[in-house]
């Protein structure tokens, strides 16, 4: 029973000497991380969530951020990604350890369902010196208007018809009746139709491009028997498109040396209803290499030019890439290459 005893005690020694101190070193707090070299933002929350928001009502947030660095830091700018969101006065400068303030706002007037919105605060943060903030909202309508604004891209020497369809839904528990939809302009025709009595409606928007007129956009208005949203209004407009387009139409060279292997892109985009052919790739100097790609067959080419380092444009005999084409209106296709001249050298004086 002794010696039990003993090497009882034996051991209780040898964790007193050596196994207790190894324990206490695990359970032990690590040592505290010091500040960020230099300034560093830290925002409390980095997004905020409105919830479901009126179209009338504005929301405000204070979004708050902290210098956990050890320099002054300086937010030099807050960019609104839209004109719906806006930033008051904010704290310029915040000093290691301290608090700031960016006040936004936000303008759900011209949204509706789920909305989000970012703002992008710019400063001398020595780790991101951009930060992204995002604020998120739900815009509750009496009447949800989707989509708010139809467009017509009717192509040049094609006239049609064409008719837009806008879903209108009641979201109050209460029935609601709408009057007969009004276009300022004739050229775009309305009608609506009810899929489900006093709940859910369709606002045909048609627009013939045959028919001239001076003006190619309308707002269409429909009344309603609701008080909280009494009138409805959906902004309609056109703009023709050329049947084929170009892009660039003339190619601006860098000034600077071209490299070895500087190659140069235009793109022919063909808007018409029928496929087009383009052919023949041509260059009006030596020297160019012209090659047509067809990435989407009777759609969308490319004419890529190789262009050597040494290439100069001359006034005298300019250098323009061309195509053919089946389109009557664009049999050839021409498109310059234009390079700036160098800058004058530096004027010298003469010394005394």
């Amino acid at each position: 029973m002794k010696r039990i005893h003993r090497m009882a005690m034996a051991l209780l020694a040898l964790f007193e000497l050596g196994g207790l101190p190894a324990l206490r070193a695990q359970i032990s707090p690590a040592p505290a991380v010091g500040k960020a070299a230099g300034p560093h933002a830290r925002f409390a929350e980095p997004s905020v969530n409105f919830g479901k928001v009126m179209p009338t009502e504005a929301r405000r947030h204070v979004f708050v951020v902290t210098n956990v660095g050890t320099e002054m830091l300086v937010i030099s700018n807050v960019a609104p990604g839209c004109g719906c969101t806006t930033a008051g006065e904010w704290d310029k400068e915040i000093p290691p350890g301290k608090t700031g303030r960016i006040p936004i706002e936000f303008n759900p007037a011209n949204f509706s369902g789920a909305v989000t919105k970012s703002i992008v605060v710019s400063s001398n943060d020595a780790v991101q010196s951009t930060q992204v903030l995002e604020i998120q909202a739900t815009v509750w309508r009496p009447f949800e208007v989707s989509p708010a604004h139809v467009s017509f891209l009717p192509v040049e020497g094609e006239p049609r018809e064409e008719t837009k369809i806008v879903r209108i839904v009641n979201n109050l528990d209460q029935p609601a009746t709408l009057e007969p939809p009004q276009s300022a302009n004739p050229q775009f025709k309305t009608e609506l139709k009810t899929i489900r009595p006093g709940r859910e409606f369709e606002l045909h928007v048609s627009y013939d491009s045959a028919v001239p007129s001076p003006s190619l956009n309308t707002t269409v208005t429909i009344k309603t028997s609701l008080a909280d949203q009494p009138v409805l209004s959906v902004s309609a407009f056109a703009m023709p498109q050329p049947a084929v387009v170009t892009i660039p139409t003339t190619i601006q060279l860098p000034p600077g040396p071209l490299g070895p292997n500087y190659t140069y892109n235009v793109v022919i985009r063909n808007n018409g209803s029928a496929a087009l052919k383009v052919t023949e790739p041509a260059a009006s100097v030596e020297g160019l290499v012209v090659k047509l790609i067809e990435p989407q067959p009777g759609r969308m080419f490319y004419v890529s030019i190789a262009i050597p380092g040494e290439f100069k444009a001359s006034a005298e005999k300019p250098a323009v890439i061309s195509v053919k084409t089946s389109h009557p209106k664009f049999p050839e296709i021409r498109v310059p290459i234009v390079r700036p001249a160098p800058p004058p050298p530096p004027a010298t004086t003469a010394g005394k």
